[in-house]
């Protein structure tokens, strides 16, 4: 398996941040470029290839690596050289190379191309690799909790903070100094904070508007910061929260192994369809109708994505896939989609984020389709869309009898309320 390598910016030799290949650092733990690890399953031996360090190159990135640490630092059997890789292949020679990608195949077979011709094999190590990682050793969640530690102090530390007036610039920079505070120096992905309308679109991450002074003002901040290239996921929506505070803790409390989590998807839609018709903005007569809007999918006018996914490695973590051949030729953007159907399972780290959107394409795309219309009322919706959007997202692990909240920033009204007074 191969490492990532350094980058440069396009035309220049300006280094890009480097951030290792999640499937290669879950198997040798190695946060550096330019690694490839060999791993002989019969021989159960592990061969670490260091890169090359030509000599001009020693002043500007140091020596080569020192063999004796390498062997202590990885506990791996063997330290070859990146240039002796092809006589060690030859040694091997074996009968079958499992490869993660096409594009790793193709890259060791320069390497080899007499030897490795009909042994590369692309089929099996990736789908083994995403259900490996899916469920987390205890190490992992001891980390991933760090990391949400931290992440929640950052959240927190927002809503102590904020004050009317503030650019969404402002609130962005702040959240990723507070995670710096706490020895998190990078981030899983790119923060949101978005403000206004702009809540409702779901990546925003322009993050340059002053944030809009009226009452009617919401800021959604969707941030994590990244530790030991694992990932935490956290959103919260202030100054005012509304009822999705109640949908998150309803879905919490049915969290366990052998929960289906296409079943908690399903409840999230029907606690927010009674909470929109509570509120005059979706027409609904009786139970009956109840039902028929949840049939039609009404409720995807104002939320749009799903539930949850995995979280480990990578914000959007691989949700495991079966070994059986027939699933070998499914389209890669699959990998990172938890697995509806799979039963939760003990130590699976995931999050939870319903939402609620008014986003105005959307809803004009659901408010005029034939036969769809009747179901919204206009007048109050008009009302609603200069709210923008609204997301509360957790991150939690699922225990022997339920689940571990590793979210410790309060998601409550009156708990929000409570910090923002507190901070003036």
């Amino acid at each position: 398996m191969k490492g990532k390598g350094e980058s440069t910016r396009d035309n220049t030799d300006v280094d890009m941040e480097f951030r290792q290949e999640s499937n290669f650092f879950y198997l040798t733990g190695i946060d550096e470029p330019g690694f490839h690890v060999i791993i002989h399953l019969q021989a159960e031996r592990v061969y670490l290839i260091t890169p090359d360090i030509p000599d001009n190159d020693i002043f500007w990135k140091g020596p080569n690596y020192n063999t004796k640490e390498l062997l202590e630092k990885y506990d791996v059997d063997e330290i070859v050289n990146e240039l002796e890789l092809p006589r060690l292949i030859t040694s091997l020679s074996p009968d079958m190379t499992h490869v993660l990608n096409q594009s790793q195949g193709i890259d060791l077979l320069k390497h080899a191309p007499m030897v490795l011709a009909n042994s590369i094999n692309t089929q099996l190590l990736l789908p083994a690799m995403n259900e490996a990682r899916l469920i987390k050793f205890p190490w992992e969640i001891d980390i991933i909790r760090q990391v949400m530690y931290g992440s929640s102090q950052a959240h927190i530390a927002l809503i102590q903070q904020f004050q009317l007036g503030m650019t969404e610039t402002h609130l962005a920079a702040l959240f990723r100094w507070t995670c710096a505070l706490h020895q998190i120096y990078k981030q899983a992905y790119l923060p949101i904070v978005a403000s206004g309308p702009r809540a409702a679109t779901l990546h925003y991450t322009k993050n340059n508007q002053t944030v809009p002074s009226n009452i009617h003002t919401l800021v959604l901040v969707d941030a994590g910061g990244e530790k030991l290239c694992y990932a935490s996921d956290i959103t919260r929506t202030f100054p005012v929260q509304d009822a999705r505070g109640e949908l998150i803790l309803a879905v919490l409390s049915e969290l366990r192994p052998g929960i289906l989590w296409s079943d908690m998807q399903q409840l999230a839609m029907r606690i927010l369809c009674i909470e929109l018709v509570r509120i005059g903005i979706l027409r609904c007569e009786d139970e009956d109708q109840l039902e028929e809007l949840i049939l039609m999918n009404v409720p995807s006018a104002f939320y749009y994505h799903g539930l949850g996914h995995s979280v480990g490695l990578d914000v959007h973590d691989v949700g495991g896939r079966d070994l059986k051949p027939e699933n070998q030729d499914e389209d890669d953007s699959v990998i990172s989609e938890f697995l509806l159907n799979r039963p939760l399972e003990k130590n699976m780290v995931l999050t939870v984020e319903p939402g609620l959107y008014f986003n105005d394409e959307m809803l004009d795309i659901w408010t005029l389709y034939p036969g769809y219309e009747k179901w919204f009322d206009q007048n109050m919706l008009a009302r609603y869309r200069i709210v923008g959007g609204v997301r509360i997202e957790d991150t939690v692990v699922i225990t022997n009898n339920g689940y571990e909240n590793l979210t410790k920033v309060p998601k409550q009204i009156h708990e929000i309320e409570s910090l923002m007074n507190r901070a003036s």
